[in-house]
């Protein structure tokens, strides 16, 4: 693209201002009906390249003037198939067809392609366009609101933060509750604890993968589906389709997007004055007098002449700057996609940003009718520039121990390290992850007959993690001298090998059958590697920090990395799918896998997960083609087992350490029992669905529900005391957790004319989860991390397992408690705490609307979620109790005299400790349980599309401008900042039994960007 172009590109927005004439010399008069020969009303009838058209009367009649040069008319209507006439003197009579572009749609299935019509799992595309339709720190984020039943929660706002993706529902307790994500055809390294969760917050491996380089993603939901996956099917399949050539000249496009970044919702804290003043009344309530004592060293005079704002010296406007350039081409035989991407997205928090750029080439050629190949390469590296949060500091400090009455710098201009000082930390702090991740594949297709094709695919996920941290002795250690860096580095090698044999036998007109055979080989390894050390205050790169590479430097040489963490695990896998069709409308299936996997016990070295489905399309019957409201109408159902593979290699076998000094000598100790019998959690699915189309396909959609089952429970935990261990992996036979729900997706054309179209859609998810039973395990057994959520039968995976807070005491402002049996009581006892609250929510879903007219486009996603809890963490800290954490501004409705009416008890400064906490209301009660309800608007964007001849006059093929806001509006009653929260997990079981806890998280981004996406 020259100069010249680019100018004319950037002054698009002016193009919308100018008008267009034509010469019109002849009417053309006609006539739309349907199959039927029933009127066709309201259908679009245009002169194609143009925008000069009109519509059909209620007798389908139009009459329209168009240029001397018009040759072709293009007409077309809700629920039909587009239709294009030649212009031609006389009345035109066109007869539409109803539209079955939906039915014929190709969707992505495990191993191959089917159309819509013929699929029996439950199955949920997402294209390209509604990927990248925000700014979103990773692809998988981008899914919030589109498919039902799949509920994604984004973690935070710091850049590159993963998401929490759960798929109808948790299904495990300590195995993985994660989706397998698969990138064209090869099952990716997904693991979100790679690097355990250092500084509040977990790696997010998929972050690196640019969403543009992506053309759909289909989500597989039940065992029709993801049972093709066998033993890592039971949480969901997301599979992801790249972008590959097509048949033509070279075609590139070329997008950006360049925007501003904000926080979406935050806490709101008192100032120095109402701080002081809070702890005053704290220290006077619990019978002191005179001036209460300050923390940090600070006096009185000090802290009345200190405001300092943490938060707003923390926080900044991000800025967003995303490039992505392609190119397209292909004749007969070759086909070639390539791609390049930058993209820099500042966080609003100071320091924070993660920066994307890659490469991909697609290359596919055909060597003759028998043979074609191919390869799919992606090369992506992620930036991650962090900075402490949440507990580990940072943001996290300016919500808890950096106080308002504390100074940024001391009078000679020295940081003030007598307290918290944030600023101090993001200074002196280096800290950066950086991951390089290679995605490749070689396929091999050959048809020796027709109808029988045999595919050799071997394909590498290779991915690349290092993260150096470094701290001056300035903030870390003065007294010492020593400061503080540290270099992990980490690799993951995934190899797979697939052989498949698909073959297609049409036994007549009415009968066809489609088989697929295959076998597939995974090996998977990890290494990583760590190295801590202090050095003194006079090595050069401690009093500057941009000299930083001369300690990766002496890491390097002196060989001072050691391997922290190995591993390894194999698959291998033989799978086969039987497909039939009867007269296009009744489609019957049957698929099995056996898994073998180097995870499982020696007992228990393959699983066997077979599974059957039904679907039959009851328009083509006479008695529902006489009903003139139903276009479409297909029924489905599909039972069958499913697996989790999803917990750490190596458990089956025991497990020793070297190395320890027992009386001076080394010693060799038992830390983990073998377990020959570990093996797959089992989950039977039953799903049933029905897909309709009403109004001539005005209004489609879909209604399931599933039925799942797990049994044979992974657990980690609840290991007799006898034993001498404290936790170890086991198969809890006698467990089973249910997950029922109900989906419904709607689609509806409100109006289309000529100029205007207007669509809503929307989805809303119900899903019921109950632990039916736990083999005798109380609920003290398994917790979720530090968070107090517990299992416990006749409830939900993952609740809140709390002392019942019951009120304030009006007359002494004391907390009231309830005892098991409801009982009220002022003393506070651990025995009292019972299940209540979930961390899962009663409905999850969203809603858009879309209208466009002429050029414009207009279009909003709300999301949402509706009950569950969120229990804030941080809460217990910032209410109630004056100790050296901030105070929210909600802390207003409190106790202050007898008589008042209030949410919080009285202020104290008791030091009456428990877990480091002061005061006893300040345990893990419902006093800090809320709803987790909430409305958002996750997208705005209103565009402008340029008409085919302004484009063309700018010699291109398409282009257009836009801006879109995200997290612009939330909804809800949730005290403590934002309501979509998702804080950093320990392992898989505190990610299944905990993610509606939040401590100190940094709230959600909400930002306005500007587009533009040019074809040439």
């Amino acid at each position: 693209m020259n100069l010249k172009r680019l100018l004319y590109a950037l002054v698009l927005p002016l193009l919308l201002l100018c008008g267009q004439t034509y010469a019109q010399d002849k009417t053309v008069t006609g006539r739309v009906t349907d199959a039927t020969g029933a009127a066709v009303s309201n259908a679009t009838v245009i002169v194609k390249g143009t925008t000069i058209g009109t519509s059909t009367n209620a007798d389908g009649a139009f009459t329209l003037r168009v240029p001397a040069s018009a040759t072709t008319l293009s007409i077309s209507s809700v629920g039909f198939s587009s239709q294009e006439v030649p212009v031609t003197s006389g009345i035109l009579s066109v007869k539409l067809t109803t539209s079955s572009a939906a039915l014929n749609e190709v969707v992505v299935v495990g191993y191959g392609t089917q159309r819509k019509r013929e699929v029996t799992g439950a199955i949920v595309k997402i294209t390209s366009e509604k990927i990248n339709a925000l700014p979103t720190p990773s692809f998988e984020a981008a899914l919030q609101g589109r498919a039902a039943g799949v509920q994604v929660v984004q973690g935070s706002g710091l850049a590159g933060s993963g998401s929490v993706v759960r798929i109808r529902g948790i299904n495990s307790i300590s195995a993985s509750g994660d989706p397998l994500y698969v990138v064209d055809g090869v099952p990716i390294t997904q693991d979100p604890f790679i690097r355990g969760n250092s500084g509040a917050m977990n790696q997010n491996p998929l972050a690196a993968i640019n969403p543009n380089d992506i053309e759909s993603i289909e989500v597989l939901k039940d065992a029709a589906a993801a049972g093709i996956y066998g033993s890592r099917g039971a949480n969901g399949v997301i599979l992801i389709t790249t972008k590959r050539g097509k048949s033509g000249k070279p075609a590139f496009n070329y997008s950006n997007r360049i925007g501003f970044a904000t926080y979406a919702n935050k806490p709101s804290f008192v100032n120095s004055e109402e701080w002081l003043a809070l702890r005053q009344e704290a220290w006077q309530n619990d019978g002191n007098s005179g001036l209460a004592p300050l923390p940090g060293g600070v006096t009185w005079a000090q802290a009345r002449n200190t405001n300092t704002d943490w938060w707003d010296l923390l926080t900044r406007t991000g800025v967003i700057n995303e490039h992505n350039i392609s190119m397209n081409m292909g004749t007969d035989k070759a086909k070639l996609f390539l791609s390049g991407n930058f993209g820099d997205q500042q966080s609003y928090i100071v320091g924070n940003s993660f920066t994307r750029y890659g490469v991909r080439a697609n290359f596919d050629y055909k060597f003759s009718n028998i043979i074609k190949a191919g390869i799919t390469t992606g090369w992506n590296r992620g930036v991650n520039n962090r900075v402490p949060a949440a507990w580990a500091g940072g943001l996290g400090d300016a919500m808890s121990y950096a106080l308002p009455i504390y100074p940024v710098y001391k009078n000679d201009g020295s940081y003030w390290l007598d307290g918290a000082n944030p600023v101090a930390r993001i200074n002196e702090n280096i800290w950066k992850n950086t991951d390089d991740r290679f995605l490749g594949s070689v396929y091999l297709e050959v048809t020796p007959i027709k109808n029988l094709t045999l595919r050799a695919v071997t394909s590498l996920d290779y991915l690349v993690g290092m993260e150096d941290q470094f701290e001056s002795a300035r903030i870390r250690n003065q007294a010492s001298g020593l400061g503080y860096a540290r270099r992990s580095p980490n690799t993951t090698t995934n190899n797979t090998s697939t052989f498949t044999a698909n073959y297609i036998y049409n036994l007549n007109e009415n009968n066809a059958f489609t088989f697929l055979l295959g076998s597939e080989v995974q090996e998977s390894k990890s290494e990583s590697y760590n190295n801590s050390i202090g050095r003194e205050r006079s090595d050069p790169w401690y009093e500057d920090k941009d000299a930083y590479k001369l300690f990766r430097d002496t890491l390097v040489n002196t060989n001072q990395i050691r391997k922290t963490e190995f591993n390894a695990y194999t698959f291998n896998s033989f799978f086969g799918r039987i497909n039939y069709s009867w007269k296009n409308k009744l489609f019957l299936q049957a698929l099995a896998r056996v898994d073998g996997s180097s995870k499982f016990g020696s007992n228990n070295k393959y699983g066997f997960f077979p599974s059957g489905a039904i679907g039959y399309v009851l328009s083509e019957e006479e008695f529902v083609k006489n009903i003139p409201a139903i276009n479409f109408l297909k029924a489905r159902a599909s039972f069958g087992l499913m697996g989790n593979a999803g917990f750490p290699a190596g458990n089956y076998y025991a497990a020793y350490f070297n190395g320890a000094n027992y009386g001076g000598s080394p010693t060799t100790y038992y830390t983990r029992p073998g377990n020959p019998d570990l093996h797959w959690e089992a989950i039977q699915n039953f799903d049933a669905g029905l897909e309709f189309g009403l109004f001539k396909n005005r209004i489609s959609g879909e209604l399931a529900y599933y039925n799942r089952t797990t049994t044979d429970i992974l657990l980690n935990a609840g290991v007799s005391p006898s034993t001498g261990f404290s936790e170890a992996f086991r198969n809890l036979s006698d467990a089973k957790i249910v997950n029922q729900g109900v989906e419904l997706s709607l689609n509806t054309t409100v109006i289309q004319t000529r100029d205007v179209k207007w669509t809503i859609g929307g989805n809303i998810a119900k899903n019921y989860n109950e632990v039916k039973s736990l083999g005798g395990l109380s609920a003290d057994a398994i917790g979720g991390g530090t968070n107090d959520t517990r299992i416990a039968v006749g409830y939900p995976v993952g609740t809140n397992y709390l002392v019942r807070f019951y009120g304030v005491d009006p007359t002494d402002g004391l907390p009231i408690w309830l005892d098991l049996s409801g009982k009220q009581t002022k003393t506070f006892s651990l025995n009292n705490r019972m299940p209540v609250g979930s961390v899962i929510p009663d409905y999850v879903g969203g809603f858009n609307t879309n209208v466009t007219w002429k050029g414009f486009d207009l279009g909003a996603l709300f999301t949402y979620t509706i009950g569950g809890n969120i229990y804030d963490g941080s809460g217990k800290r910032q209410l109630g109790i004056v100790t050296d954490w901030n105070i929210r501004s909600d802390i207003a409705d409190r106790w202050r005299k007898p008589g008042d009416i209030a949410k919080y008890p009285r202020l104290t400064m008791n030091t009456n400790q428990y877990d480091g906490l002061s005061s006893e209301w300040q345990y893990n009660s419902t006093m800090f349980l809320h709803d987790a309800s909430f409305l958002r608007l996750r997208e705005l964007t209103l565009g402008y599309k340029l008409n085919n001849a302004t484009a063309s006059r700018l010699k291109l093929k398409g282009a257009r401008i836009f801006v879109t806001g995200m997290n612009l509006l939330t909804f809800t009653k949730y005290p403590g900042g934002d309501p979509e929260i998702a804080r950093d997990f320990e392992n898989a079981q505190d990610r299944n039994l905990s993610p509606n806890i939040t401590y100190l998280t940094a709230p959600q981004q909400k930002s306005v960007t500007f587009g533009l996406n040019i074809n040439f």
